[in-house]
């Protein structure tokens, strides 16, 4: 296997953060749109978070596949499939959508599970090309740079999506995506990452139970803290991340009354606070370390207490857009960089060969928790529509109590 290159922005690494600047454009507009689609012609928080819940459930359950795939596939020609298989779909979703319009609701529903199929191999795949193109001490910062980008294509995603859905509706948003994941599947073709065939392990199915079964020896007796790790994203993503995915959405629009525009602003700027959480988690690699994560944590889940603040006490409708927009920025950017921080300590811990199937276990925890969260607080929203207050209060408990709970295992880790 070749070794990766000695510095951090050579020519492959590069071309991979350039094609997931593509994909995650094209993937976070659809992924903002299509389940606020629902939400704008049903009225349903519910439904909203029902969806939002089945969509991610393929995902988290196609993640640690993916980790296979990617260990043992030419993680190039894996990402030039998935983006080409992905621009075909959209362009099988407009012909659906509009040939069957009555039936809109499952086609959605359809075609984000099938997104977040190839997602959920796409991901992976990406992630653990990382240790492979930059040498071992600049991993934090290519992390760091990894999730910039994703930061960055959901800034301007959401906030272009949510003005064109304003403007022109849902089907030319869909053709830019055509467009968008067909120049990433040009761009997968120039990308060169070293490759070492795995000896087989007979049929796929043996072949995936074998190298899942070695990644939970290796993350439950090699190195246990991974596990432990793993779970803490978990028990914290349902009550803050997926809060905010199905929140923020149904408190602007709804409870506020604000418009999709506005909407996609808020997001804009909530994910700009993503975006500089990831250069925080580079530039601060020294200071920000992961035996600290439980404080960032925790100062994540204060930052929930002001949006319920703000209808607690009947804040002024532009008032309460701006607080509920800079906390979700602020929630935003704690949970990047705790995110780099273990995505990095992971990779530092994990031999090369085994480096994508867990890191897509680990990843498929933090997913899983989303369907969790989304269902539940779909039906918390609608059931308190006029106390919504409450909701985000226990979102902030259960995200503190969390946080608190985690402090003796990240001080623990060596």
């Amino acid at each position: 296997m070749e070794l990766a290159a000695q510095k951090l922005w050579n020519r492959n690494f590069s071309l991979l953060i350039l094609v997931q600047v593509f994909a995650l454009f094209g993937n976070s507009i659809l992924s903002f749109v299509l389940p606020l689609y629902i939400l704008y012609i049903s009225g349903s928080p519910a439904l909203f978070g029902a969806v939002l819940s089945l969509s991610f459930i393929p995902l988290a359950l196609m993640s640690p596949i993916g980790g296979v795939i990617a260990d043992r596939g030419k993680k190039q020609r894996i990402m030039f499939w998935l983006d080409a298989a992905t621009t075909v779909l959209i362009v099988l979703f407009i012909a659906a959508a509009r040939g069957f319009s009555g039936a809109i609701v499952p086609i959605i529903i359809a075609k984000l599970i099938a997104l977040n199929v190839i997602q959920g191999i796409y991901m992976p795949t990406t992630m653990a090309g990382i240790p492979f193109l930059v040498p071992a001490d600049k991993l934090v910062p290519a992390n760091a740079a990894a999730n910039m980008v994703f930061s960055l294509s959901n800034t301007i995603g959401p906030a272009i999506g949510g003005i064109l859905f304003g403007l022109f509706g849902l089907f030319p948003i869909l053709v830019i995506s055509v467009v968008v994941f067909a120049v990433t599947a040009i761009i997968d073709l120039f990308i060169r990452i070293p490759y070492k065939k795995q000896k087989p392990a007979g049929s796929a199915m043996r072949m995936i139970k074998s190298d899942l079964s070695e990644c939970a020896r290796f993350g439950m007796k090699e190195k246990p803290v991974l596990g432990k790790v793993a779970l803490i994203l978990f028990f914290f993503g349902t009550p803050s991340v997926a809060f905010m995915i199905v929140g923020l959405p149904v408190l602007v629009t709804q409870t506020l009354g604000k418009e999709t525009g506005m909407l996609g602003i808020s997001q804009g700027i909530m994910m700009g606070g993503g975006l500089l959480g990831g250069f925080l988690a580079g530039a601060l690699e020294k200071k920000l370390t992961i035996k600290n994560a439980h404080l960032v944590l925790f100062a994540c889940s204060l930052n929930t207490v002001p949006i319920g603040l703000v209808f607690l006490l009947n804040a002024p409708v532009f008032a309460a857009y701006v607080i509920i927009t800079l906390c979700g920025a602020v929630v935003m950017l704690t949970t990047q960089i705790v995110n780099i921080q273990v995505l990095a300590f992971v990779q530092e811990q994990t031999p090369p060969e085994l480096v994508g199937k867990i890191i897509a276990v680990v990843m498929a925890l933090v997913i899983g928790a989303y369907p969790v969260g989304q269902l539940l607080f779909g039906v918390l929203f609608e059931q308190f529509a006029d106390l919504p207050h409450l909701v985000i209060f226990a979102a902030a408990v259960m995200s503190a109590s969390v946080a608190i709970g985690s402090r003796k295992h990240f001080k623990g880790i060596a």
